[in-house]
C-alpha cells in the first residue's frame, strides 16, 4: 500500500476525527464570514487559520512519526524518502482542501463570490501544498512537539506578514518581497473571492513560482534531510 493511499485510508477511518477537522474551521470561521468586517480583515483571518491548520497539520505528525520509529520503518523496507514526501504532500493537501473547502465556499457564497470560486480554491490548492511541503521539513530541524509548533508559527507568521495579509506592503523591499512570497497569491485570491476586485496591485503568481522552487528543492534533496527524521537510525 502506497503512503498516499494510506493517508487518505487513515483519514476517512477516522471519521470523528476527519469530522472534527471539518467542524472546527466552520465554527470557528463562520462568524468571520458572515460578519460586516471589511473584506481585509475576513481575508487576514482565514489567511492566518488556514495556513497554520496545514502547517501544524504537517509538521506535528511528522514529529510523532519520527518519535516513534514508523517512518524509520518505512525508510528501511526501500520505500524512497523522495517518494515518501511527495505522496505524503499530496496527500494531506487533499486531505486539508476538504476539510477547509466547506468554511471557504460559506466565505464566498456570503460576500456573493461563488462565481469567483475556481480562482479562490486554486490559490488555496497551492497554498495547502506548499505549507504540507515545509511541514516535514519543519520537523526535521526539531526535536519535540513544542519546537515544532513554535517553528510553525513563526515561518508561518513571518511569510503572511510579507505577503501582505494583515497590512498592505509599501513600495520598496516590501512590495518585492510580497510579489515572490508563496503565500502572496492566496492572499489575493481571498480578496478577489471577497471583494470582487482582482487584488490590490500585488496579486502577482510569482509567488508560486518560488513555491514550486522552493518545493522543487525540498524534494530533490529529501534523500538527505529525512535522515534527520529518522531518530532511532541515528541514535
Amino acid at each position: 500500500m502506497t503512503v498516499f493511499r494510506l493517508a487518505w485510508r487513515s483519514a476517512f477511518r477516522r471519521r470523528r476525527l476527519f469530522l472534527w477537522n471539518v467542524a472546527i474551521p466552520l465554527l470557528l470561521l463562520t462568524p468571520v464570514a458572515l460578519s460586516a468586517a471589511a473584506a481585509p480583515h475576513r481575508v487576514a483571518v482565514f489567511g492566518v487559520f488556514i495556513v497554520f491548520f496545514a502547517s501544524f497539520g504537517s509538521a506535528i505528525p511528522a514529529v510523532r512519526d519520527a518519535q516513534d520509529g514508523w517512518l524509520d520503518q518505512v525508510l528501511r523496507t526501500g520505500y524512497g524518502p523522495m517518494r515518501w514526501f511527495v505522496e505524503r504532500t499530496l496527500a494531506e493537501a487533499g486531505i486539508d482542501l476538504l476539510q477547509v473547502g466547506p468554511v471557504v465556499l460559506v466565505l464566498l457564497v456570503s460576500a456573493g463570490g461563488l462565481a469567483r470560486a475556481p480562482v479562490v480554491f486554486a490559490a488555496l490548492a497551492a497554498t495547502l501544498v506548499f505549507a504540507n511541503l515545509i511541514g516535514p521539513a519543519i520537523a526535521a530541524l526539531v526535536r519535540s512537539l513544542a519546537e515544532a509548533a513554535m517553528a510553525c508559527a513563526a515561518l508561518s507568521l513571518a511569510l503572511l506578514h510579507f505577503a501582505g495579509f494583515f497590512r498592505a506592503p509599501g513600495p520598496g523591499w516590501t512590495a518585492f518581497v510580497a510579489t515572490w512570497n508563496p503565500y502572496n497569491p492566496f492572499r489575493a485570491a481571498l480578496a478577489y473571492g471577497v471583494s470582487g476586485r482582482p487584488g490590490d496591485g500585488f496579486a502577482s503568481a510569482t509567488g508560486l513560482v518560488l513555491a514550486a522552487i522552493l518545493g522543487l528543492l525540498l524534494i530533490v534533496t529529501a534523500g538527505r534531510w529525512t535522515k534527520w527524521l529518522r531518530w532511532p537510525h541515528s541514535s
